[in-house]
């Protein structure tokens, strides 16, 4: 769930600039929700669970940074049109949030 909240943020600057007011609002009331909910989940999370968690994170942030390295060289090297920051950002969350959510889904299969 953190992983959908930051993707939930890093893509409101994309509607933001664009001039979306009704979807960046909808962003942030999603954001605001997730929040919630992440902040009962981690009350009721057990201690063994919470030791695995700086791990977990670690390995998300890694998954984020890759996802947008792979869309920055997407867009701006192979990709025919020039965009901006906004969208790379949005994009690379987004790859770095199924990147994550595939590896780790692999790791528990073996």
């Amino acid at each position: 769930m953190i992983g959908l909240l930051l993707v939930t943020l890093c893509s409101w600057p994309r509607y933001q600039l664009g001039g979306y007011d009704t979807h960046s609002g909808l962003l942030i009331m999603v954001a605001t929700g997730l929040a919630i909910v992440i902040i009962a989940y981690w009350r009721r999370m057990a201690a063994k669970q919470r030791h695995l968690l700086p791990a977990r994170l670690q390995w998300l942030v890694m998954s984020f940074v890759a996802g947008g390295v792979i869309m920055a060289i997407w867009h701006y090297g192979l990709a025919s049109t020039r965009v901006g920051w906004a969208t790379v950002l949005s994009h690379g969350a987004t790859a770095g949030l199924l990147l994550h959510a595939i590896s780790i889904g692999w790791c528990a299969r073996r």
